[in-house]
């Protein structure tokens, strides 16, 4: 029985097809497959993000025009301002809290004026792998606004469709590897347990987005596994021989080349 479960895919068929309809949604409107293969997977290494960053609006400021730049928006006008942090998740070591109240950990929105605004957390500077994720899934509800018809299962699923669009522009590690955080702290007055989840998808439906993206790429499995959380490896080995054979069956790749730039 066991060999048996291993072999049925992870997501199941209609998360597997919702995600190959998102690609290929994604695929005709920001220039096809050769637009996508010319750009990369963006890793959390010095050669993508060799700033340091430090608790400064200015230091948010510099960490998002480099995600603009890796997600090929550089030239895409918009406001970067703080909001007022998420509600203390840290709780004792002799309690655990379930579902405490987040804020967002970013917004964005289009003004009257017709300017865009995006919004973050302050606190998240002093995690950057958690704030390039939050500024590449606001990004990408940027680039995904713009698109001439709604991502697949209508504007309803906006929010985890934007997630995948932010697999797309390249940060699948990222988002995979701040999906959940729940860590030991001690601030010098208490300390404790901290937790935070962050995002719409869980961890295996960024993993298998992360794996059609590479494939579609030509970028091989260990670009990702290097950089992921080793929890996290053995998830996405598996997903990804998922999305080969989702990716074969669907022809997807084979008409995905004369796609129109939005």
């Amino acid at each position: 029985m066991w060999r048996w479960w291993r072999k049925d895919a992870l997501l199941g068929g209609e998360l597997t097809q919702w995600q190959l309809d998102c690609l290929d949604w994604l695929l005709q409107h920001t220039g096809g497959l050769d637009a996508l293969r010319a750009r990369r997977l963006v890793l959390p290494t010095r050669e993508h993000f060799p700033q340091r960053v430090e608790y400064s609006h200015a230091s948010a400021v510099a960490l998002f025009e480099q995600v603009k730049r890796h997600a090929g928006m550089a030239d895409w006008a918009c406001e970067l301002a703080p909001h007022q942090s998420a509600p203390d998740t840290k709780v004792s070591s002799v309690a655990f809290v379930q579902g405490a109240p987040q804020s967002p950990a970013g917004t964005f929105r289009t003004r009257q004026d017709g300017s865009v605004l995006i919004t973050y957390d302050p606190q998240q500077l002093a995690d950057p792998m958690s704030m390039v994720a939050t500024l590449a899934h606001e990004l990408a509800h940027y680039r995904t606004a713009v698109f001439p018809e709604p991502p697949p299962g209508g504007w309803e699923v906006w929010e985890p469709a934007t997630d995948l669009a932010a697999v797309f522009l390249g940060f699948g590690v990222f988002l995979a590897n701040t999906r959940f955080r729940f860590n030991h702290f001690n601030d010098g007055r208490r300390s404790g347990w901290q937790w935070r989840h962050q995002g719409y998808l869980s961890e295996p439906e960024v993993l298998h987005m992360q794996a059609l993206v590479s494939l579609a790429m030509g970028a091989p499995a260990s670009t990702t596994l290097g950089p992921l959380k080793p929890a996290l490896r053995g998830i996405f080995k598996r997903v990804y021989r998922d999305a080969e054979r989702a990716l074969a069956a669907s022809g997807l790749l084979t008409g995905a080349r004369s796609a129109s730039m939005a």
